[in-house]
């Protein structure tokens, strides 16, 4: 007789949106729509625009930034632009300034991105400016074609007919331009919570992580009660997994501290100590400080390793557990080799059991948040001889050794043209998939599944629609909108709550519940509208079982069986 093989998969799939961290001031594609909007009105104060994002010093240097990026005149460095950039830089020679002005305006071309932005639609209910400018710039780079852009305005606001022919290399500029500035607002948020700000709120998101650890501990000491091998995805791989369609780092820097803490005093099974452990699904480096303060790389954490030193059956040696977390998009904290092609993951260099470092993201071409130190042994020779020619987004890559910078970050954005994703990317996203046809419960928490998102759409119907009418039927939970009342709703709700509220404006999930509903079917669909983290409730493992894990699922034959 042959043997059978059911390979076993993550019973919940959790999907993270942009709503999902909105409460902790990472900006979402409508507010990033508003910044852009507003940046291009030269009549509007850039302090009051970005000052939600943004402290002293760090304001004042992203706006002469901007100003000495943005000159019609290409490659004329005026007095104004040098004096923006000693503000940025401080006292430097100039010929230093000028060359390194030329090299960003080349880079992140702010000049060409505001032209783009500025001819993209402009509808006042449904605007969508990310998506708009990245499907322009990303037709014409497809096509190796140029941009033309007409109509210029003067000061008073009149056509005075002009017209400029936008280069690829320029649009290419443009869209390294947007994706910069995206990452320096989602870091700047960042380091206003690294201050204190949201304090409250991250309590939250920290504790119901922790909750959610501790279970996948009291898991694996159940699923070892019942037999599972240790080396086998039965008992080492979580029940639930992670998608992030963000580029921040909230949910995986929070999942990384809490298991250092939870792995420095974890419970045993038999004689040995039981770990967990965030598997990203890709070969990565990242980079730490030895005992001797020199960076070395570090290898990441898989399954594979899970699997094999669980096998060791020695007295103390640690079993493991592994959480698929994985960046479907990409991350702000990735730069892609443009030498080696490989991946380089910077996550902080020493900085384990700090919720809140400031070292999260890599640097950027000025210096923000605290990174203009250049006597620092968290760079190597080579990047410090960068810096001193103030390039302070250059890292080097821990494979080949080669200069990355903030440009060679790996991220799909907002687009209606994708090109095929670098390798990495496309590995990552094939995992993804798989999950979501084996999965049980999806839970969107705060991401819309929206109807433009082609690529997931498409995933979502193969995974998920296929199996609707089976036994086998997945099941969805809805964590989307702030304005609703603070309970679950469940499927028989769903009509009359709709009703209610589909003509009062965003904020109660509508557009989310209708989504999901046309791709699991109206009776596997339970919905929160309460907002995020209120979903959390007190952080107990009741709330974090009612979110993941609740009893309208049904779970047979699966290890979450009840």
């Amino acid at each position: 007789m042959f043997s059978e093989y059911t390979p076993t998969h993550s019973e919940t799939l959790v999907f993270i949106g942009a709503g999902a961290t909105a409460t902790l001031g990472m900006p979402s594609s409508d507010n990033q729509t508003k910044i852009f909007r507003n940046l291009c009105d030269e009549e509007k104060s850039k302090e009051e625009i970005l000052s939600p994002y943004f402290s002293e010093p760090d304001l004042s240097k992203v706006i002469h930034f901007l100003n000495f990026l943005d000159n019609d005149t290409f490659f004329e460095v005026r007095d104004s632009d040098l004096q923006s950039a000693e503000m940025v830089y401080g006292k430097q020679d100039q010929k230093i300034l000028q060359n390194r002005i030329l090299e960003l305006r080349s880079e992140y071309d702010w000049n060409a991105a505001k032209k783009v932005l500025k001819i993209c639609p402009h509808n006042e209910e449904n605007d969508n400016l990310i998506r708009d400018a990245y499907s322009i710039i990303d037709k014409k780079l497809l096509a190796h074609q140029s941009l033309k852009v007409r109509g210029c305005l003067n000061k008073s606001g009149n056509d005075i007919s002009c017209e400029e022919i936008l280069s690829p290399s320029r649009l290419q500029g443009a869209r390294n331009f947007l994706t910069l500035f995206i990452n320096m607002l989602f870091a700047g948020a960042w380091y206003k919570i690294s201050k204190g700000e949201k304090s409250d709120e991250f309590a939250k998101y920290k504790k119901f992580i922790k909750a959610f650890d501790r279970l996948m501990q009291k898991e694996g000491i159940h699923l070892s009660g019942q037999g599972k091998k240790f080396h086998d995805r039965d008992f080492y791989l979580f029940s639930t997994s992670f998608v992030s369609f963000n580029f921040e780092m909230v949910f995986p820097w929070i999942f990384m501290n809490s298991h250092y803490e939870l792995n420095h005093q974890p419970p045993y099974i038999q004689d040995h100590p039981l770990k967990l452990w965030l598997d990203y699904g890709v070969e990565h480096r990242g980079r730490k400080l030895d005992d001797k303060g020199n960076i070395i790389p570090t290898l990441e954490f898989t399954e594979s390793v899970a699997s094999r030193e669980n096998e060791d059956d020695h007295i103390g040696t640690p079993i493991n557990r592994a959480g698929k977390f994985y960046f479907a998009h990409g991350s702000s904290a990735w730069r892609e080799c443009p030498v080696c092609g490989r991946m380089t993951f910077f996550h902080g260099n020493n900085d384990w059991g700090d919720y809140k470092s400031k070292k999260i993201i890599p640097s950027f071409p000025i210096p923000l948040f605290e990174s203009e130190k250049t006597d620092t042994k968290e760079f190597t020779e080579e990047e410090i001889k960068w810096r001193k020619e103030l390039k302070y987004d250059s890292l080097q890559c821990m494979h080949c050794g080669s200069e990355t910078k903030a440009s060679d970050a790996p991220m799909i954005m907002q687009t209606m043209y994708k090109s095929t994703p670098t390798s990495f990317l496309e590995e990552i996203q094939r995992n993804v998939k798989i999950s979501l046809e084996k999965a049980k419960h999806i839970v969107l928490l705060g991401y819309r599944l929206p109807p433009d998102d082609t690529i997931w759409q498409h995933a979502f119907a193969e995974g998920i629609r296929a199996r609707t009418e089976s036994e086998d039927a997945a099941f969805c939970t809805v964590v989307v909108g702030h304005k609703g009342e603070e309970k679950w709703i469940n499927p028989d709700e769903l009509d009359s709550y709709i009703k209610k509220y589909k003509d009062k404006g965003d904020g109660y999930g509508i557009d989310a519940i209708q989504n999901a509903i046309a791709i699991f079917g109206k009776n596997n669909v339970r919905a929160w509208t309460g907002g995020i983290p209120q979903v959390f409730g007190n952080c107990t493992e009741k709330n974090v079982k009612d979110l993941l894990y609740p009893d309208f699922v049904k779970w047979a034959g699966t290890r979450i069986e009840k």
